[in-house]
């Protein structure tokens, strides 16, 4: 038996490989999933089936028009999302930006690579873009979940990192708190492109956690299109929601209190 062999017989039985499901919390499912087990990521990806969601911001919505990228900037930007910005989705994006759970990325990521597998969208991608975070605000969090989550989505669909196409010119105030019109002006012309060779005349994909209003992601796309690309798509974990939607998936299996048990 190699070292290695060894090593990992020992690592197995200090540190058993038998893992719990973040999202349904049973133990020893499949990992090929970077850690959902194969049942909650069948689920997951279920919901952007089953419930209508916008194909301009990816809000998911209960009826026909869209209410939240009606008065969008003209731009290239499209934007789809994995799941609602409720529940378990939410609390995952919490414990990773707060609660520094940086390997809760490894999944989200995966899935949100296999939505854009999905759409068909991925042999039109030539580049993967994070959101950029202003330095101060990494620096005292000690990480951007944005990065790590393109890190993952680039590294799955097979297409280059630009980590630094982007960057953030002010500190502005956190968005969670603001209105609508708060976070558009909050955000404006935050951002700025570095590298323009490395966008011009391609078709970039936008990543970051989570889309509500849009306002970041139109920032970026803004100034991406400034340097020359040609399309701006967006992809986040989640998306905001019309609170009829919660009405499908009340007493859902994301929401039972059965998964604790």
């Amino acid at each position: 038996m190699k070292w290695h062999d060894w090593m990992g017989a020992l690592l197995e039985i200090f540190f058993p490989s038998e893992f719990i499901c973040p999202l349904c919390w049973r133990k020893g499912q499949s990992r090929d999933n970077k850690g959902f087990c194969d049942s909650c990521v069948n689920k997951v990806m279920s919901l952007s089936r089953e419930i209508d969601t916008c194909p301009r911001c990816g809000y998911f919505k209960a009826d026909q028009a869209c209410p939240n990228c009606y008065n969008w900037e003209n731009t290239s930007l499209e934007v789809v999302s994995v799941v609602p910005y409720y529940g378990m989705f939410k609390e995952l994006i919490y414990n990773l930006k707060y609660n520094g759970k940086k390997d809760i990325t490894y999944p989200l990521g995966y899935l949100m690579a296999q939505r854009i597998e999905e759409l068909e969208i991925k042999e039109k991608i030539e580049a993967v873009i994070p959101v950029p975070l202003h330095f101060s605000r990494e620096n005292a969090r000690g990480f951007n979940q944005s990065l790590l989550l393109a890190k993952e989505v680039a590294t799955e669909l097979g297409k280059p990192l630009l980590k630094d196409a982007l960057k953030r010119n002010n500190f502005s105030y956190s968005q969670t708190k603001l209105r609508k019109k708060g976070r558009f002006e909050n955000i404006a012309g935050a951002f700025e492109g570095v590298n323009k060779q490395e966008v011009v005349g391609k078709t970039v994909l936008i990543v970051d956690d989570i889309i509500t209003t849009g306002a970041t992601l139109l920032a970026c796309a803004k100034a991406l299109e400034q340097m020359g690309a040609i399309k701006v798509y967006g992809v986040t974990w989640a998306a905001g929601y019309n609170i009829k939607i919660i009405n499908k998936i009340a007493g859902n299996w994301l929401y039972s209190e059965e998964r604790r048990g």
